[in-house]
């Protein structure tokens, strides 16, 4: 495992979501407590629903089924909270640096 802030996309996170708001695959909502979350468009979803049974996206669309069922109902910051409580040892260790058992 690898410690990241967002994901292995980090550097490019924010122009990733520009884009795929820019072209209509993402729309800005209000979150909770004042914050700003994102939503899919319904040609947002379109798009998934034909990505997700494609050979290439399989195995990406299985765990992102997996990680909705188990922990779908948190926000990001829950998540992430979430992960702290059950591995407390990669608080203090720096983004992408590999983490071994």
């Amino acid at each position: 495992m690898i410690r990241y802030k967002y994901g292995p996309w980090d550097n490019r996170y924010y122009p990733v979501i520009g884009a795929l708001v820019g072209k209509g695959l993402l729309a800005y909502t209000r979150g909770g407590k004042g914050s700003v979350a994102l939503r899919p468009t319904a040609m947002g979803r379109k798009i998934v629903s034909e990505l997700q049974g494609a050979p290439a996206w399989m195995e990406t669309a299985e765990r992102c089924e997996a990680v909705a069922e188990h922990v779908g109902k948190l926000s990001g910051n829950g998540l992430k909270e979430l992960i702290y409580e059950k591995l407390p040892e990669i608080l203090d260790r720096p983004h992408r640096e590999l983490i071994r058992p």
